[in-house]
């Protein structure tokens, strides 16, 4: 039966993409916006409802609770997308820069939950989170943001316990390059901070600057070369879409959907290698390669699975 699904950053990129591929396959999509001008954009659309909706603003949201109730559709899914992003050394964010960062990316979707979680639970349904890579890993001027993808980590694998006794099933999409407009929506507070860094840091910022503003020509040869940290291929929103799709309808979701190219999820597996490594160093707990592979296996055997061949984009 199609199922209601609320979609928040609808009017560009992934939301854009997932709510209409939803639509598509016969699900009403109640695809949220900021702007009168991204909402008058997604309607016309068979099955997407649009709706305003800024999830930092509890009257809006509130608002919406009360629209998608009086629709009749009831609400099986939540997916909470909006997101912002940006770069910059940890000295260069103002405080109200790194508050409106989490008030988005992490306040965003525990209200989001909250406000929705009578209709969800309603409806037996399904919140689905879109993650990061950057939950994961995190690398150099990424922090801020990064810090935001840990968090919502954190969020979804506690309420996922939380909810799983009352029949809501809870995941994360942890996507890595993906085409969409994040980038440039946040380049201009990522150059501004750039700019701002102050000694010992300005030198190289300012170089920062200079790339961003001239990159440097596509190279041609580079496009048959393996991906790499220099040679970053984005991938389509469309494995994202199927991703969230699998976390929404089949009967049991996974809790992590890691999506993304073979270069990205090497990338992930290795850098929770090096954190399991870590924690084995410790005096207490350290065990032996034999012990921490009868482990691995225990665990691939719980799941009553086999060891997953050496590709990151499969079939769900």
């Amino acid at each position: 039966m199609d199922k209601a699904v609320l979609v928040t950053g609808a009017s560009t990129g992934i939301g854009h993409h997932l709510a209409h591929y939803l639509a598509e396959r016969g699900h009403v999509v109640y695809a949220a916006a900021r702007k009168d001008s991204d909402i008058a954009a997604l309607g016309g659309s068979k099955n997407v409802v649009p709706i305003k909706l800024d999830v930092t603003d509890l009257a809006q949201i509130e608002t919406a609770v009360a629209f998608i109730t009086a629709q009749g559709t009831g609400l099986y899914g939540l997916v909470n997308n909006a997101g912002l992003g940006g770069l910059g050394g940890f000295t260069t964010w103002s405080e109200a820069e790194f508050q409106q960062i989490f008030d988005v990316n992490v306040m965003g979707p525990w209200r989001m939950s909250n406000a929705f979680i009578n209709l969800l639970l309603a409806a037996k349904g399904r919140i689905v989170n879109i993650g990061s890579q950057g939950g994961s890993v995190t690398q150099k001027w990424f922090g801020p943001y990064t810090m935001t993808k840990h968090a919502l980590e954190a969020y979804t694998a506690a309420l996922s316990e939380e909810l799983r006794p009352y029949h809501v099933q809870v995941s994360i999409v942890q996507p890595g390059g993906i085409v969409s407009n994040i980038g440039a929506n946040s380049m201009p507070g990522t150059l501004a901070r750039f700019r701002r860094a102050q000694p010992p840091f300005a030198e190289e910022a300012q170089q920062v600057v200079a790339a961003f503003e001239n990159p440097a020509p596509p190279d041609a040869a580079a496009e048959n070369e393996p991906e790499s940290a220099t040679n970053r291929k984005p991938s389509s929103p469309e494995i994202v879409a199927t991703a969230v799709y699998h976390a929404l309808f089949p009967e049991k979701p996974r809790l992590r959907y890691l999506v993304g190219t073979q270069w990205e999820g090497n990338r992930v597996i290795n850098a929770l290698i090096e954190k399991l490594l870590d924690a084995n160093e410790s005096p207490e707990h350290n065990y032996s390669r034999d012990a921490l592979i009868e482990m691995l296996d225990e665990h691939l055997q719980a799941r009553n699975e086999k060891p997953a061949p050496n590709k990151l984009q499969k079939k769900w």
